[in-house]
């Protein structure tokens, strides 16, 4: 029974907040700010990129871009796999080591 009071409470307390409230009003000449906003509008430069970028032809068109890029690069990586592959047993390979080696003098 104590928790259906206090719940009371707080209710009135909550209805009893608003009795002081005024209605909310506007500036003068709101709407006729807001009209003459909308009329008189700046496109910036962001808004041009983003109206440009989203037609239709340009996004397919960057997708084809994107996804020949992924091409590229996944052809490139089995190249090099298989170029590693068949250097390993390269035996004219010449290093640093064996280039400068000064035992190997010839005349």
């Amino acid at each position: 029974m104590q928790n259906n009071d206090r719940i009371q409470q707080q209710v009135d307390a909550a209805l009893n907040s608003i009795e002081g409230m005024e209605p909310a009003t506007p500036k003068p000449y709101l709407l006729t700010r807001i009209h003459a906003r909308m009329n008189t509008r700046d496109v910036t430069v962001w808004e041009k990129a983003v109206w440009f970028l989203s037609r239709p032809v340009v996004a397919i068109v960057l997708c084809l871009v994107i996804v020949a890029n992924m091409m590229v690069v996944v052809s490139n990586q089995s190249r090099q796999s298989n170029v590693a592959a068949t250097s390993q047993g390269d035996d004219f390979s010449y290093t640093v080591a064996t280039i400068y080696d000064s035992e190997n003098v010839q005349p």
